[in-house]
């Protein structure tokens, strides 16, 4: 998968519809004369701007878009009403559709995948693509007017409920002529969040990943010694989970199933809750791995670090350099939130770097990352955004996100990106007062 825009309405800070573009400039029709799509898009885009100006919530609208297909006629269906995150501050965006359509390119072909969603449901969804030389829609789906239609060349009809999208039911569908598309969709996708418990359950994923051995203790190592960090082995130790622990654990599951399905009989709670703690008794892991790291100089009857000795600096790479890795090697589509956190500027570019060079980025991954790091827009960063891969949040008195498009401002040859931004040319910068703060300081309080 290759993306070329997304596109949304309505989502948490969002209030009027916003796009992230990553076509380059170059592209003036539907698709290139070549066919060399890795030519006329961009592998790297960053969104700047102040705390609290919507930086996170454009990157959540993406993870919200690619966790409707996947899970939308599976998880989602267990849950009450329809999983959604409208703009708060005025009463009508409750009520209001929220819209999100992914440009991209799937197997060498264009398409574009989209849906709205209201407090109900699906309210509306659209696949089409382009064969030849135009635009030919696959699906076409409309609540309101009562229409699911379906292209010839897509077979027989997908049948949902009014709470799933078609192209989540179509994941479950490996004879649908579009679960391939799907598929690529949701396996492209992947996302790095600078919040602590995200980290953790990245790296016990990644010390469950190394015992499987889909990352070698080599790629670790290797990676490790790129940060330059001292870390010279990664080891992997296993404990055991005692019986009791795991029955307590079964019993949580069953009091959380149970509050969440009063309305069920006693019969039918008593019979599902055996089925299901026989289930969890096979898949329960029986083994809690964690990670142990050897440094470099340490003395030989010296124990290694465990992840929770370790810096943050060093936790923050891994839970990055892993999944920056694995999208290197296949392809698709990375977001990275608050990327410079624990990390240093040169680090930083190194990773933003692999991507960029295309002789290591061969297969075109595409990196998106939110950012307060101005160095990265500097004259001194060896990686260097045109204007079309900087975005720039800021937030309107009625706390609505606003993003633009580096390149939508006058360009200036000669001038540094980095300090225009700093002083506030291009928005998206904090709106700062030191004279309250300094009130505070010398009086306590803050003088009306």
């Amino acid at each position: 998968m290759i993306l070329l825009s997304f596109t949304v309405r309505n989502h948490k800070s969002i209030c009027d519809e916003v796009a992230v573009d990553l076509t380059r400039p170059a592209l003036k029709t539907l698709q290139p004369k070549d066919g060399n799509w890795s030519a006329v898009s961009y592998p790297l885009a960053g969104i700047f701007g102040g705390n609290a100006t919507g930086k996170s919530a454009v990157l959540d609208a993406f993870r919200y878009a690619f966790t409707a297909v996947r899970h939308s006629a599976t998880v989602w269906q267990e849950a009450k009403s329809m999983r959604r995150a409208p703009f708060k501050l005025d009463g009508s965006s409750q009520t209001s559709t929220s819209l999100y359509e992914l440009d991209l390119v799937h197997d060498g072909r264009r398409y574009v995948y989209g849906f709205e969603v209201d407090r109900d449901g699906i309210k509306r969804e659209w696949l089409r693509d382009v064969p030849s030389s135009r635009w030919r829609t696959l699906l076409e789906r409309d609540r309101e007017e009562n229409v699911l239609t379906f292209h010839q060349s897509l077979g027989s009809k997908i049948e949902v409920t009014p709470r799933e999208l078609v192209l989540s039911r179509a994941l479950l569908l490996k004879d649908s002529p579009i679960h391939a598309f799907a598929r690529d969709l949701v396996e492209s996708f992947d996302m790095v969040l600078v919040k602590d418990s995200h980290r953790t359950a990245r790296l016990a994923s990644l010390a469950d990943s190394l015992a499987d051995g889909d990352v070698t203790f080599a790629d670790l190592e290797a990676l490790l010694q790129v940060a330059d960090i001292g870390v010279m082995k990664v080891d992997i130790e296993e404990t055991n989970i005692p019986e009791r622990i795991r029955r307590a654990v079964r019993r949580f599951e069953r009091d959380l199933r149970e509050e969440d399905d009063k309305d069920a009989s006693a019969e039918g709670q008593e019979d599902g809750d055996e089925e299901q703690e026989e289930l969890e008794a096979e898949e329960l892991e029986q083994v809690v791995r964690r990670l142990l790291f050897t440094h470099q100089g340490t003395a030989d009857d010296c124990p290694p670090f465990s992840v929770e000795e370790e810096s943050d600096g060093t936790i923050a790479w891994l839970a990055i350099a892993v999944p920056a890795l694995e999208a290197l090697r296949g392809g698709g589509l990375l977001l990275v939130d608050e990327i410079d956190a624990s990390l240093h500027p040169h680090l930083l570019e190194v990773l933003l770097g692999a991507f960029a060079d295309a002789l290591v980025n061969a297969h075109h991954a595409q990196l998106i990352f939110t950012s307060h790091e101005s160095y990265v827009l500097s004259p001194l960063s060896e990686v260097r955004l045109e204007p079309e891969q900087i975005w720039l949040t800021d937030k309107t008195n009625e706390g609505v996100t606003e993003l633009a498009c580096l390149a939508d401002f006058p360009k200036h040859p000669d001038a540094n990106v980095a300090k225009r931004y700093l002083t506030g040319r291009y928005g998206g910068t904090p709106r700062l007062s030191p004279s309250l703060f300094a009130t505070l300081v010398d009086t306590g309080e803050v003088q009306q």
